[in-house]
Order: C-alpha cells, then sequence, then structure tokens
C-alpha cells in the first residue's frame, strides 16, 4: 500500500468510525435466555429489516440465509456484500465509503455484484440464490439522505432484479424531504433533521409515515393493522453472550432485546420471527432500548404474532475498528463478514435458532 493509500484509508476509518457519544447508563433489567421462552415458531415466515448499516446486515443475511429467511427491509441501505467487490484492491472501508455511501468512485456496480453474489453461492458460502425469486424485498431511501445516496439505493433495487425478485415482491419507498433514519409515524426528530458533526442523534426521524407498519404490511400477506396507539408491553433485555463468543472478535454487545407479544408467550400460538438491526450509533450502549420501544415493530407484533429479535452491537467492544456500533458491512470482523460463517451473520442465526426452539 502506498502512503497516499494509507492517507485515504486513514481518512475512511475517520470517516466510517468517528469516536462514538459516551454510552446510556447500565440497563438493570433482569436478563432473560431466549431458549427459555419455549415459544412455537414457524420458521417459514421468518424476516429481517434494518437501518444503514442494519440495512446492509439486513440484506446481507437475507441473501446468505434466503433458504430461511423470507423477506429483507433495507431502510437507506445497498447492495449485498458492496464494500467487497472493487478492481485493484482497494480497503473494504474506503469502497464502503466512496462506493456504497458517497458515490465518489462511482455508483455499485450492479453486474459485478451479481457476478460475486453468484460466486459466494458456487462456494456455498451463501444459501441458493433461485431462492430470491419468492424473497420480498422492501427499500427505502429519503430525498434528503446525504449519507447513502439515491445511486446506491437505485443498485439495490437493481441488483434484487438481475437476481430474480419479482416485481409483485419489491417494493422501493423514495419519501421527500426524509434524512438519513429510520421513519416514524410519531416518535423522533423533524423528518429532515440531519445532525451535526458530534451532535447526538437518535437517527429515528418522524416523517409521519409508519415505515414498521408499511413493512409488515407488504411482508405479510395476512397482516392485520393494530387499533393501539403503542404496544401492549416493553421488550425484554435478553443474554447475547452465550451466541457472539469473544465480544473483541464479534463487536457485538452483550445483552440484546427481544419483543414477545403475549399471544406468543410459552408457545400459546404459532408465531414467527422479525429481526430488526439497528443502524450506527443507535445501539443500547448509545441510545438504550429507544430503536426497540420506538422504530414500531413492537405494536404491529401485537396483533400479528410477531417476535421481534432486537440484537445488538457494542461501540465499546471494538474501539478502534467500530466505535460507532455499527453492523458489520465492511469487514471489521473478517474476510467472511457477509458469509453464513462470518461472527454476526452466525450469532444472529443462533439467535433465531435458540426462539425456534432448535
Amino acid at each position: 500500500m502506498t502512503i497516499s493509500n494509507k492517507a485515504i484509508l486513514k481518512t475512511a476509518f475517520a470517516a466510517l468510525l468517528v469516536l462514538a457519544p459516551l454510552p446510556v447508563a447500565a440497563q438493570s433489567a433482569a436478563q432473560i435466555r431466549l431458549s427459555d421462552l419455549k415459544l412455537k415458531i414457524d420458521p417459514a415466515q421468518t424476516t429481517v429489516s434494518g437501518i444503514s448499516s442494519g440495512a446492509y446486515m439486513a440484506g446481507q443475511f437475507q441473501v446468505a440465509y434466503s433458504g430461511l429467511v423470507k423477506a429483507a427491509g433495507l431502510v437507506a441501505g445497498g447492495p449485498y456484500d458492496c464494500a467487497e467487490v472493487s478492481t485493484g484492491g482497494v480497503a473494504t472501508a474506503i469502497v464502503a465509503l466512496k462506493r456504497c455511501m458517497d458515490v465518489a468512485m462511482g455508483a455499485p456496480d450492479v453486474d459485478a455484484l451479481v457476478a460475486n453474489a453468484k460466486a459466494r453461492e458456487k462456494a456455498k458460502e451463501i444459501d441458493p440464490l433461485s431462492n430470491m425469486a419468492l424473497s420480498k424485498i422492501y427499500l427505502f431511501n429519503g430525498d434528503g439522505d446525504v449519507t447513502v445516496k439515491r445511486p446506491v439505493a437505485d443498485a439495490t433495487d437493481q441488483f434484487y432484479r438481475a437476481l430474480g425478485v419479482a416485481e409483485a415482491n419489491l417494493s422501493y419507498v423514495k419519501l421527500p424531504k426524509a434524512a438519513h433514519a429510520y421513519i416514524t409515524d410519531g416518535y423522533g426528530a423533524a423528518c429532515d433533521f440531519i445532525p451535526n458533526e458530534g451532535e447526538k442523534s437518535e437517527y429515528i426521524n418522524n416523517c409521519q409515515y409508519d415505515q414498521a407498519g408499511a413493512i409488515v404490511r407488504f411482508f405479510y400477506a395476512d397482516a392485520r393493522t393494530p387499533n393501539a396507539p403503542a404496544a401492549a408491553r416493553q421488550p425484554q433485555l435478553f443474554n447475547q453472550a452465550p451466541f457472539v463468543g469473544d465480544t473483541s472478535r464479534s463487536g457485538m454487545a452483550k445483552t440484546g432485546y427481544v419483543y414477545v407479544p403475549e399471544a406468543c408467550e410459552g408457545g400459546q400460538q404459532t408465531c414467527r420471527i422479525h429481526v430488526a438491526f439497528h443502524g450506527c450509533q443507535m445501539a443500547s450502549n448509545l441510545i438504550g432500548d429507544h430503536f426497540a420501544v420506538n422504530a414500531g415493530y413492537n405494536r404491529w407484533a401485537d396483533v400479528n404474532n410477531i417476535v421481534v429479535l432486537y440484537p445488538q452491537i457494542d461501540g465499546a467492544a471494538k474501539p478502534t475498528s467500530n466505535p460507532k456500533a455499527c453492523w458489520d458491512w465492511f469487514g471489521y470482523t473478517g474476510y467472511d463478514f457477509a458469509r453464513k460463517s462470518g461472527f454476526q451473520m452466525a450469532a444472529v442465526r443462533k439467535m433465531i435458532g435458540a426462539l425456534a426452539g432448535e
């Protein structure tokens, strides 16, 4: 690597990984074990979604485990394994910043990304891509998103179409004024709020758009609309330690959140799982349970028998390479971050298995 490339790489990491704010107060609630919930789960209805780095994680998790995960919602995210695909051996952090967020290096190369996914499939590092023909994909990009630019979101749309996702199974929402954030109908900052460098933000914006509801309705044909303005209960803190291994390697927190509707408790009714991935600077060590409580999924979960899993990253686990508590979509945990064998990928898959009683 030349000196100039080192300088570029340093700049890229600085942009991706500026120091995070101090953690919020530690949670005092008792932790549960997922296996103790004794749920009755239909794994064939498993779905995922995420915002920003969580969108990238949702997308790569669904592509890798497409035999299990039937739908993915990508809010302000890009196509599968975007940061790894480049010419000339450019570092993934640079590609992530300059092609998969900004487009200074040009928009993501959809043909190259599809070829890469097919190579992963051939190596049996991900599930067969033929599963994508039956997958449902929700994409979102705000007109005011200056972090993940519109050409990146457009490339995501093109990527899924190239993999055979049917027109009826693809929803691409573009919302005027919406900045880079998870969008709600009533909670959060102003719709167009963009924090200044170092300014605290939960990255949850109120655009009078029920994003969680839009995702649930699109994913589940039998979705019922809740009458209640809020969820019936609070998410529970659970022990992530059995799944994440050495946190200094996986970058994950020791605890996460899970929301279990009353109807699902103790296996009373058959329920399904939705995994919601937070974005950078949205993990529990930074904003507490605000994403798990206020994203809007839990209210919909109550009337649709959905158990919502909110796995957590911890910026303190890898303070040098991931102080912003991002999900790994650019290789800070290792070369296989977007494959089934990746630390975070395997950990979340085990969490799903524990909920399903595998």
